[in-house]
């Protein structure tokens, strides 16, 4: 089996993705893992797949080992991971950049589903290449 594309992106923590704990809510946590999930998908993927599939949330797995502030700089890796039917799996990791200190582990499953029709589709093996590193 050949090793997933992991997608990274350094992130500034700002005033705004704090809670009343002045650490980074938990919410902006996925809110960031969504979006490097798109990004991931939108550097990786093809138009034409693009425009024929969406990606909808099924479950989150999301394990807080650590608090962020503001001013830290964190690091984002998301890669994906087993697939079965219309389900993928995709994984995260927040760490500080600068200490390499763990913040976030989480798993993300989705389902692939036809954007005509809205049903799901079989997440198949043209999907699946699409983000495998050779």
């Amino acid at each position: 089996m050949e090793k997933s594309s992991v997608y990274s992106r350094i992130i500034q923590v700002k005033a705004d993705h704090l809670d009343e704990l002045l650490h980074v809510n938990n919410v902006q946590y996925l809110h960031w893992m969504m979006e490097s999930a798109e990004a991931h998908w939108q550097l990786r993927a093809p138009q034409v797949i693009r425009e024929e599939f969406i990606w909808v949330v099924r479950k989150h797995s999301i394990e807080y080992t650590g608090q962020a502030v503001e001013g830290d700089e964190l690091l984002l890796k998301t890669w994906t991971g087993e697939a079965s039917g219309a389900c993928w799996w995709r994984h995260f990791t927040i760490e500080k950049a600068n200490s390499r200190t763990q913040l976030i582990n989480a798993a993300t499953q989705f389902a692939l589903v036809n954007r005509m029709n809205g049903k799901p589709h079989p997440v198949r093996s043209n999907i699946i290449s699409i983000f495998q590193d050779n």
